[in-house]
């Protein structure tokens, strides 16, 4: 866990209580964290039955918080999830706000506590950050440098261990959401990746989205970009900032990060580890990227049997997120739909991207706005309805083309919320499924390594 402790006499907070409202996950570490550090601690939720695992926390639970006076806090801490100014402000916003009641995230909280203890590496991006977050930590614990990695991908910011002063470096992805609730958190080294459209309702415009990934470089220390794209470009050239698009040591050969976008992924993760390690070699850079295990269900190798490879890429639940993914591999037979943000966006993700898909398997509430677009641009396709009947299905035309090799690609392009809980148990039941068809074919299913 985070020490806040020092949080306590800083002028913004004076000892005052803090209220944390939203108790997820990040909530309740943020509750643990400030009551450990000797903070008095209120906290709310819109829904009742979080009261419990709350005041187990050590919470004082508010069953009104519109009714609270605002002006006895230091500060909220906000759950990223909660609207802040788009499409419309929670209620608790203003009249905290009208209070004169600062609105932080944890992740501001965390860079507060860490502020000149320990190197903190942040990484934003539209796409690619928690491949580029995982892929960092772990080049420098192999090159002898402890590092963690958490915030917005793994184990909450502040549910990460304190290291001594000076002993170890902090990789964290923020989000855009966090990014606009850290009035003060800056990282010693940022790094962004990619901005395309996303979250374009919780920020008002592709204008304000880009607005808020630009606020984490004001006064960076070292900044990384490896985004070609307009609002990158604009950013770069307003910073004194390193560019980088590529990197000395070569990518081929990495199956766990095959693609054009996780070659920008890994040059920006050489980028941060020769600041940090100036004395680096490129052949122990590249030893590290042999290791490294890949996430799961991002572009993830579940299985495969012959000439066929099912590929979990679970987590690109938009269009721009499966882009990388078509153009990666040859003749996919890819499995897509769900709960789509913006159907409209598929028509352009074709058109760029669609050269390699063989046959599209769709599945989920987006299955016919799917296909209007796939009718278009003359792929074929048809209805699987659900994710096992795709599989199978997928399975069964890719293994029918012996002399090619085949790869059976879960990229659904959509949210995963009408047939799921969420992208991770999508991937986890796509895995057991490309297994058992596997297993059942006499094949010898394997993890890649």
């Amino acid at each position: 866990m985070i020490d806040l402790s020092r949080l306590l006499t800083e002028k913004t907070f004076q000892g005052k209580p803090i209220m944390v409202f939203g108790i997820g996950s990040s909530g309740l570490a943020a509750v643990r964290a400030l009551k450990a550090a000797g903070f008095e601690v209120f906290a709310g939720d819109d829904n009742q039955d979080r009261r419990d695992d709350t005041e187990k926390a050590g919470a004082t639970w508010v069953s009104d918080p519109l009714e609270f006076d605002y002006k006895t806090l230091s500060a909220v801490v906000l759950a990223p999830g909660i609207p802040l100014h788009f499409p419309v402000p929670h209620p608790l916003c203003n009249i905290a706000m009208d209070a004169g009641c600062p609105l932080i995230s944890d992740i501001e909280l965390f860079g507060l506590a860490q502020t000149g203890r320990n190197p903190i590496i942040g990484i934003t991006g539209t796409n690619g950050k928690s491949t580029t977050t995982a892929l960092t930590a772990h080049i420098l614990n192999q090159l002898g440098m402890e590092a963690v990695a958490g915030g917005n991908i793994g184990k909450n910011a502040l549910d990460l261990p304190q290291y001594e002063d000076g002993k170890g470096v902090y990789v964290i992805e923020i989000s855009s959401f966090q990014i606009d609730l850290c009035p003060h958190f800056r990282p010693d080294i940022t790094v962004l990746l990619n901005i395309t459209p996303d979250h374009i309702d919780r920020h008002g415009s592709m204008e304000g989205y880009a607005a808020v990934k630009a606020k984490l470089f004001d006064g960076a220390d070292f900044a990384v970009i490896t985004g070609a794209d307009d609002y990158c470009k604009e950013l770069a050239a307003r910073l004194d900032t390193t560019i980088i698009r590529d990197t000395p040591v070569p990518t081929d050969g990495l199956p766990r990060l095959a693609g054009k976008h996780n070659a920008q992924n890994i040059a920006a993760a050489y980028a941060v580890c020769r600041r940090l390690l100036p004395d680096m070699k490129d052949a122990q850079f590249r030893h590290a990227l042999e290791t490294f295990p890949g996430l799961p269900h991002r572009q993830e190798i579940a299985a495969s049997i012959g000439h066929v490879v099912f590929i979990n890429d679970s987590k690109a639940t938009n269009p721009d997120a499966t882009a990388p993914a078509l153009d990666t591999y040859e003749n996919i037979y890819w499995i897509a739909g769900g709960i789509a943000k913006k159907i409209s966006e598929f028509d352009t993700l074709l058109s760029k991207h669609g050269r390699n898909i063989a046959h599209v398997f769709l599945i989920g509430e987006a299955a016919s706005g799917i296909a209007e677009y796939l009718q278009k641009h003359k792929i074929p396709y048809h209805y699987s309805e659900t994710l096992d009947t795709a599989v199978y299905e997928a399975y069964q035309m890719a293994a029918a083309m012996p002399d090619e090799k085949s790869h059976v690609l879960l990229s659904p392009a959509c949210a995963s919320f009408d047939q799921f809980k969420n992208f991770e148990q999508r991937g986890d039941i796509f895995r057991q499924l490309a297994q058992r068809i596997t297993a059942a074919e006499g094949g010898r299913t394997h993890a890649v390594h």
